[in-house]
């Protein structure tokens, strides 16, 4: 006869079982590993995926300003005292690159740099990289695409995943 401790174990044996197919975050090299959509940041300028009244409750506009554009695929925020934010879009380009946008991010997230954390936004893999009164966050957001955002502010790192955040929220699916 078997006793309680089979069953604990029978259960144990399949619950590792069916995790076996499931790949370990630090070695995932696609979107798609990560259960979220690939997401088209160069559908929009990131000016546009930050609305100003949202970069204004975020405290990082001053109420009467814009975001302002540095490039096609950069913009700038301030609040004009003390928060300033860069956001930029990055594309890989698949003939240059030895690995996906995804790969780049994960592994460097799990470098083990010094102020180096990774950071799940909304599902999407990154890292912060905390400084001073700063941080830096990188998001792949699809296999080609990375979002990256650099705040200066307090709770600079919190500012960053929240602005990252509101950008995913307003991008189109690839």
């Amino acid at each position: 006869m078997r006793g309680p401790g089979w069953a604990a174990t029978a259960a144990a044996v399949v619950l590792v079982g069916g995790c076996s197919g499931e790949v370990e975050l630090a070695d995932r090299d696609s979107i798609d590993q990560f259960g979220v959509p690939a997401l088209d940041l160069d559908a929009e300028h990131p000016c546009d995926l930050v609305p100003d009244a949202t970069a204004v409750e975020l405290g990082i506009l001053h109420e009467d300003g814009s975001g302002s554009a540095q490039s096609d695929g950069n913009c700038y925020f301030t609040n004009r005292v003390d928060a300033s934010v860069d956001v930029r879009v990055d594309r890989f380009d698949e003939d240059l690159a030895t690995e996906s946008a995804v790969a780049a991010t994960v592994s460097a997230a799990f470098s083990g740099a010094e102020g180096r954390e990774f950071a799940s936004v909304e599902g999407y893999p990154g890292f912060t990289t905390a400084f001073p009164d700063s941080c830096d966050l990188l998001v792949a957001t699809s296999d080609e695409h990375e979002l990256f955002v650099q705040v200066s502010a307090d709770d600079a790192c919190d500012t960053a995943v929240e602005v990252a955040r509101t950008v995913i929220a307003n991008s189109p699916e690839s």
